[in-house]
C-alpha cells in the first residue's frame, strides 16, 4: 500500500515543481497593486458622488427659486396685461371715436392672444400649485406689487384729469 502513497507524493511534487514561485509572487504583487488602485478609485468616486449630490442640492434649490421667480413674474405680467385690456375696453367704450379707425377683429384678436403654448401653461399652473395659492383677480390692485400704479378706482369715468391726476 506504500505504492499509491509514493505515487501521489511524486505527482504533487512534480506539480509543485512546475509552478514558479517568482511568477506566483509577481501575480500576488500585481493583484495587491490593482486592489490599491481600485480602492483609491472607489474612494474618488465616493467623493465625486458626495460632491455631485451637494451641488445637485444647491442647483435644485436655485432652480426652484428661479422657477418661482419666473412664475411670479408671469403672474404679474398676466395681471398687468389684464389691467391694460380692461383699461382699453373702458377707453373704447368711453371714446368710441378714437377707436373707430381700428378694425374690431384686430382689437378682439389682440385680447385673445396667448404667447405661451398650452403645454407650458399646464406646467406653469402645476408650478403655481406647488408654490402656494395666489390671487390673480383683476379687481385686486396691490401697490406693493406695482409701486408705480396709481389707484384710479375712486375716479369717476366722466371726471376731467390733468397730468394723470383727477381734480
Amino acid at each position: 500500500m506504500d505504492l499509491p502513497d509514493s505515487a501521489s507524493r511524486v505527482f504533487c511534487g512534480r506539480i509543485l515543481s512546475m509552478v514558479n514561485t517568482d511568477d506566483v509572487n509577481a501575480i500576488i504583487l500585481a493583484q495587491k497593486n490593482m486592489l490599491d488602485r481600485f480602492e483609491k478609485t472607489n474612494e474618488m468616486l465616493l467623493n465625486f458622488n458626495n460632491l455631485s449630490s451637494a451641488r445637485l442640492q444647491q442647483m435644485s434649490e436655485r432652480f426652484l427659486h428661479h422657477t418661482r421667480t419666473l412664475v411670479e413674474m408671469k403672474r404679474d405680467l398676466d395681471s398687468i396685461f389684464r389691467r391694460i385690456r380692461t383699461l382699453k375696453g373702458k377707453l373704447a367704450r368711453q371714446h368710441p371715436e378714437a377707436f373707430s379707425h381700428i378694425p374690431e377683429a384686430s382689437f378682439l384678436e389682440e385680447e385673445d392672444e396667448d404667447p405661451i403654448p398650452p403645454s407650458t401653461t399646464t406646467t406653469i399652473a402645476t408650478s403655481e400649485q406647488s408654490t402656494g395659492s395666489c390671487d390673480t383677480s383683476p379687481d385686486t390692485v396691490s401697490p406693493s406689487l406695482s409701486p408705480g400704479f396709481e389707484d384710479l378706482s375712486h375716479v369717476q369715468p366722466g371726471s376731467p384729469a390733468i397730468n394723470g391726476r383727477s381734480q
